[in-house]
């Protein structure tokens, strides 16, 4: 790679927190690393900037978090991709597969840049097909787990020559729609760099299972008329009735209860100011997934349930833990729950792609400790136009674990974020206080 490695627009820093389609050789990583800068600044108060013109001292400028999800940092030259392809539970086939670091669940978008393509049959059948596969390790981020995610390609940059067998940089973006795992399921360990170039895999499609009410089967239809809602006190009543009927009290259905639940959930997310949550439980539960700060083996767990409900029910005892972000490498404590806010209409946590063709999937949190920065700010290849990012290192060990931004105007609101790896911190529990369940 041509480029520094200290930008995130390049390898990460640690040789291994990013995503790459295409194999990196051993020399290749070498010389990126040696190429960084040590110049390591302790973070004590955040700094803020002086306006450098006239303009800037107008009204605050909220940041318009819609221009995060859009990826314009990958350039103008992206064409919407026309069709879609409609999978059922139980399709079968072979498309093109390659390694991630941590699971991806269906609904996230999916930047991809592959800089210098190597397996023309795997970027022809994504050309033609318009989907490929992103597999998830096991909870050690080591090994092949068999599960991952289906993504369709819904705009692609063009793939031109540069003469040769030389192409242009593919650029494109999907967005992952369906669960799938190995039709013939790994008897033995496969470590996961043996996906780290594109390979055809037979895949078999998950189901997606949404029960319902579930009392629905022995609701008496008799009393429909009189059902006003779960805010009246005697839309409890009624329900106690059908819960008569059945051999569980009715303590045991609410726990279940997809109404309940997300009313639990949407207090959770109150704070974050985003768009209206997901209506169905099959696209609730993967959008709150996708937005709690959890362990690889939390994700994994929550990836592999076939049950929507079941799903949500996990997610809500897994909010009730209040808990900090800490260094993946040595455990120091980087970040609290309470600090991470959205910076992208998607949500708390979003993908990125840098020039090196890595893909790191980040949270972005308001405020961190136990940081130091690495080298001088840049506005190049800025996931967040307006802000300049600089390399966030542990305090502690030196373990790369995100970037700082910092806005470029002085009216610029956030004037200063993180956004850590998710694989480069870990959620702890916080021994000293604990966020009662929410009440059901």
């Amino acid at each position: 790679m041509e480029e520094s490695a200290n930008q995130p627009e390049n390898a990460d820093p640690d040789g291994g927190g990013g995503n790459e389609v295409d194999t990196v050789s051993d020399s290749d990583e070498d010389s990126s690393s040696s190429m960084i800068s040590h110049d390591i600044l302790v973070v004590d108060e955040p700094e803020m900037l002086e306006p450098s013109d006239p303009s800037d001292n107008g009204e605050e400028q909220i940041f318009d978090i819609a221009l995060a999800a859009s990826h314009s940092y990958m350039g103008p030259g992206l064409v919407a991709v026309t069709g879609r392809r409609v999978l059922e539970p139980g399709w079968t086939g072979r498309v093109p597969v390659a390694s991630h670091h941590g699971a991806v669940f269906p609904g996230e978008t999916v930047p991809m840049l592959l800089p210098n393509p190597r397996d023309s049959a795997a970027l022809q059948a994504i050309q033609k097909e318009r989907i490929f596969g992103l597999l998830c390790p096991d909870e050690t981020g080591t090994v092949v787990s068999g599960y991952g995610v289906l993504c369709e390609v819904f705009e692609s940059g063009a793939r031109e020559s540069r003469g040769g067998d030389r192409y242009e940089p593919l650029t494109l973006k999907a967005r992952a729609h369906h669960r799938f795992r190995f039709k013939d399921m790994p008897k033995h360990a496969v470590p996961i760099h043996v996906y780290s170039k594109m390979r055809f895999v037979e895949v078999k499609v998950l189901p997606e299972v949404d029960l319902g009410e579930p009392l629905q089967a022995a609701r008496l239809t008799s009393l429909d008329p009189h059902r006003r809602g779960r805010a009246h006190r005697l839309d409890w009543r009624l329900r106690s009735m059908d819960a008569a009927l059945t051999p569980w009290p009715l303590f045991v259905y609410d726990m279940f209860d997809y109404t309940r639940i997300r009313q639990a959930i949407a207090g959770y997310f109150n704070t974050l100011k985003l768009d209206k949550l997901p209506s169905d439980p099959v696209s609730l539960s993967f959008w709150v997934a996708s937005n709690l700060a959890l362990s690889a083996r939390d994700r994994l767990a929550l990836f592999v349930v076939d049950n929507a409900l079941l799903r949500l029910h996990m997610e809500l005892r897994l909010i009730a833990r209040k808990s900090v972000l800490c260094c993946s490498s040595c455990m120091t404590e980087i970040a609290r729950r309470e600090h991470i806010f959205a910076m992208s209409s998607e949500g708390v946590h979003s993908n990125y792609t840098n020039l090196g063709g890595y893909m790191h999937d980040i949270v972005t949190v308001s405020r961190a400790g136990q940081i130091t920065l690495d080298g001088a700010p840049s506005a190049e290849y800025s996931w967040f136009p307006g802000y300049t990012w600089t390399i966030a290192l542990c305090a502690t060990c030196t373990h790369h674990v995100g970037w700082r931004f910092d806005a470029m105007k002085a009216r610029l609101r956030p004037a200063q974020f993180y956004a850590l790896c998710r694989n480069s911190v870990q959620p702890r529990a916080d021994d000293d206080a604990h966020d009662p369940l929410p009440a059901l």
